[in-house]
């Protein structure tokens, strides 16, 4: 398990701004001077968490805890949704997951079955590198699970709850990433 564990709120908080900004720098959208866009995301689980995403001119992003007054849209998510992304993102969050991270070189590509019968893609790719590659398999409660320690990987692989396809050994090489 990653030494430190991120939860929803600082996912939101920090890691979404971050991304947003990024992708908004890496292209940027021409004639928004003088908009604002508000996203209000409420996360419906065991504790409902709402937040507020302000976006000023297609360049800076604020995110607020909270309703926000006159959002432009409104999403409703299922923690059940979110948390496999929150789990992925923890696991990175240790200097073992870090250094593994560091120096793998290759893609992995996830296929999450997730509640409600619909499959999510993630594609990840390590350092820029395009092979080896591997695809793995599984429902989001089981991949959740081994992001966060509480289950074995090769385990969850012997026993069926997971399947890989492709480079095995490059599959091992990430253990101490997803495992």
């Amino acid at each position: 398990m990653a030494e430190n564990v991120i939860g929803i709120q600082e996912y939101m908080q920090s890691y979404v701004p971050d991304l947003v900004a990024k992708r908004l720098a890496e292209k940027p959208v021409a004639d928004m001077e003088g908009t604002v866009f508000k996203l209000q995301v409420t996360i419906k689980g065991e504790k409902s968490l709402v937040f507020g995403i302000t976006i000023t001119d297609a360049r800076e992003i604020s995110v607020s805890e909270g309703a926000i007054d006159g959002p432009t849209l409104e999403v409703v998510l299922s923690e059940d949704f979110i948390r496999p992304l929150v789990d992925l993102a923890s696991s990175f969050t240790g200097r073992k997951q870090y250094d593994a991270a560091s120096q793998a070189k290759g893609t992995v590509d996830f296929e999450v079955d997730m509640p409600g019968d619909w499959t999510m893609p993630v594609s990840t790719v390590f350092n820029g590198a395009s092979q080896p590659s591997l695809k793995i398999m599984g429902a989001s409660a089981d991949l959740a699970k081994i992001a966060s320690g509480e289950l074995n990987g090769p385990t969850a692989f012997m026993q069926g709850k997971i399947k890989m396809e492709g480079d095995m050994a490059f599959g091992l090489s990430l253990s101490n990433i997803f495992m």
